[in-house]
């Protein structure tokens, strides 16, 4: 009668399809309520009349279904369609009249997997599977990535910015023109990079880096997936991209909260320091052979700092 007693009992439904039952002689497994065919339960098949139109009490076990030459409706001329799904759906008998070992219960997450004991590991991923990886994955988490930045280009990748266009949707009274450019309504799209204040900062490295990123932010993160041949040229835009999308932000905010303003060029030199400055360490982990550059070497081929 317990409050938690009664939270487990609710669990039923979620924990009845990972008990299978390995019929042998049959005596134990309950015919319709076990899960002892590859279908399932068999009354979840032909539900509540099932056992009415078959002649089989619902309290039978498997070893009542049988009779000397098989299943007890393998003689039925019945043109049920309960019968017909029945006979379709029930196993060899012959295996289960000559066996003489005892039914076992055993615990399977997912069908096929798992040991067949109790593994609280393998009950929580089958209760709680990976989420399938987005495209965009490896423009985001890539190794090499500066974490805070990451942080912020996932958050705008799934599109939970507080942006201006969000917070009148909620029903909030706030101006709704961009900060940066006093200009478009801002939302995520206009901020990454529609608007003329971040397209110039963007706009820069891109041409520099001679890459021609599609204009629509979705895009441009499937882009970041494979934006070039070049795996330096590959390492640097990403780490620009997260690099102005995480100051743009950043500058949106102060802009909002003071009268501090900073013009496109100073977000552009803000970007090249972090980035050459990440660069660094990454540079020295770094596996060159004869004829390649390194990252820096390779930094300084298309910045002057």
């Amino acid at each position: 009668g317990s409050w938690i007693w009664r939270s487990i009992c609710k669990l039923r439904p979620l924990a009845r399809p990972m008990v299978v039952c390995e019929v042998g002689s049959g005596i134990t497994a309950s015919f319709w309520l076990d899960n002892w065919t590859s279908l399932g339960p068999l009354i979840d098949l032909v539900g509540e009349r099932g056992p009415q139109v078959a002649g089989l009490s619902i309290d039978a076990v498997v070893a009542d279904a049988l009779t000397a030459e098989g299943w007890w409706l393998d003689r039925s001329r019945s043109r049920s369609p309960i019968i017909s799904l029945l006979k379709e759906c029930l196993p060899n008998a012959q295996e289960i009249m000559s066996s003489e070992v005892d039914d076992t219960y055993v615990w399977y997450p997912e069908p096929g997997i798992g040991t067949g004991t109790f593994s609280t590991r393998e009950t929580w991923r089958a209760l709680h599977p990976y989420p399938v990886e987005v495209a965009w994955h490896k423009a985001v988490w890539f190794s090499g990535r500066i974490p805070k930045h990451a942080f912020i280009s996932w958050v705008a990748a799934r599109d939970r910015m507080v942006t201006r266009d969000r917070l009148l949707r909620w029903g909030l009274t706030v101006p709704s023109a961009c900060v940066l450019c006093v200009g478009n309504q801002e939302n995520r799209q206009h901020l990454f990079f529609d608007c003329a204040y971040s397209n110039q900062v963007w706009g820069f490295f891109v041409s520099r880096l001679q890459l021609n990123p599609p204009r629509g932010f979705e895009e441009v993160l499937r882009w970041l997936v494979a934006p070039s041949r070049d795996n330096n040229v590959i390492m640097m835009i990403r780490l620009i991209f997260q690099a102005v999308v995480y100051l743009v932000w950043k500058e949106r905010n102060k802009r909002i909260h003071s009268a501090v303003e900073k013009p496109p060029s100073a977000l552009i030199s803000e970007v090249q320091q972090i980035v050459r400055l990440r660069l660094d360490p990454l540079t020295r982990r770094q596996v060159v052979t004869p004829g390649q550059n390194s990252l820096l070497a390779a930094w300084f081929l298309f910045f002057d700092f």
